[in-house]
């Protein structure tokens, strides 16, 4: 018995590294330098390169509340189809989400993802609150930790819910958004092996002992 708890404790292991996240997408602010005040309902987004196509598991962004009275955050994910002035027309919308009640302040907000956007490297990622003076909050370090983004925003400035074709500005080399993507990672081939040659010790095991 001893035994074959210490190998279900071993294959529980595998199981776990083999199934471990990572972070695809991580800019650090060290520091906030100003929020995207885009206006009640209007979407602001920014570009975001991942190094991997994963399925994402989160996002997180940090999100400023100016207002004296709690607002309201939607989470907005499209695929990048093009470049700037064309990707988020073109780009299908992947995911939207609303975290309610935001009071005043500055917040990590966490929207966990239904395993969206696999296969698509390249995004459009934003926010919308349903009041002004809130918005995603922008970063001073104009390089990610993890990925890369090319400093092009888009923004809903005539308030119509679309992002337009002439909605698309650069900030001039700084900053860009403040996300942090988190995706699922794929099993490795050598762990699953491991964790397939445990399963097989296991029932052997357990026969072994069947016939004493």
């Amino acid at each position: 018995m001893r035994r074959v708890m210490v190998l279900l404790g071993a294959l529980s292991a595998i199981a776990l590294s083999a199934h471990a996240n990572i972070i695809d997408f991580f800019n650090n602010p060290g520091g906030y330098q100003f929020y995207f005040n885009a206006g009640a309902g209007r979407r602001a987004l920014d570009d975001v390169n991942r190094v991997t196509a994963l399925p994402i598991k989160e996002i997180r962004i940090v999100f400023a509340n100016l207002n004296n009275f709690a607002v309201n955050a939607t989470l907005f994910v499209y695929a990048a189809t093009g470049g700037a002035g064309t990707g988020v027309n073109n780009g299908a919308l992947l995911h939207t989400a609303t975290i309610n009640n935001i009071p005043n302040g500055l917040f990590l907000l966490s929207f966990g993802t239904p395993n969206i956007a696999a296969g698509f490297q390249n995004l459009w990622i934003g926010l919308s609150a349903n009041a002004a003076n809130a918005g995603m909050v922008l970063s001073p370090n104009p390089n990610p930790t993890v990925g890369t983004s090319a400093d092009v925003f888009a923004w809903d400035q005539n308030g119509n819910g679309l992002i337009d074709a002439g909605e698309y500005f650069f900030f001039g080399g700084n900053p860009v958004a403040n996300f942090a993507i988190e995706v699922y990672a794929i099993p490795e081939p050598a762990s699953m092996i491991a964790l397939g040659s445990g399963l097989v010790g296991l029932l052997a095991l357990r026969r072994r002992r069947q016939r004493v």
